[in-house]
């Protein structure tokens, strides 16, 4: 299966290194692999750390969210970008929105595939919900600008709000 590659096109956190978390994820208090692209929660430090946060599954309504995004380091040369996974238990990045940033998704990401012009939020999930309009008591990542095809792979673009 193939998994979500995330394309930062203009996002404030690759400039200001405030808005990078390092991370583990956890799903109750397991550490758990995940893939680039999934939206998670940010928490507390994990125990005994000073800059590891520990990050779980968003809730509609979080507030203090980020990115996966990870670089894809693969020591087999023959692996594809869409093969990449974080391990269980190790230290990803997490990037923190700023309104106004563009960030591109394969259709992983996501919950349907976007068109133009939708409106992405929060789910009780990592991926990214895609709706017509805001869901009550939802909070809104962003819109979708653009659908690009590079290669075999489609991008969706979308401008945080």
């Amino acid at each position: 299966m193939a998994k979500c590659i995330v394309r930062l096109d203009n996002v404030a956190f690759t400039k200001n290194p405030a808005l990078i978390k390092s991370a583990k994820y956890y799903v109750s208090t397991t550490a758990t692999a995940i893939q680039n692209g999934m939206m998670v929660a940010i928490g507390d430090l994990v125990t005994g750390e000073r800059e590891i946060h520990k990050v779980a599954t968003p809730a509609v309504d979080t507030t203090y969210f980020g990115i996966v995004c990870t670089p894809e380091v693969m020591y087999d040369e023959k692996k594809h970008m869409d093969e990449f996974e974080n391990a269980a238990d190790a230290v990803l990045r997490v990037g923190v929105f700023q309104n106004g940033d563009i960030f591109s998704a394969t259709v992983e990401a996501f919950d349907a595939t976007p068109t133009v012009g939708k409106i992405v939020e929060l789910a009780a999930a990592n991926t990214m919900k895609v709706v017509a309009t805001l869901t009550s008591g939802s909070t809104k990542v962003g819109k979708v600008v653009a659908v690009e095809t590079v290669g075999a792979k489609t991008f969706y673009v979308v401008e945080v709000q």
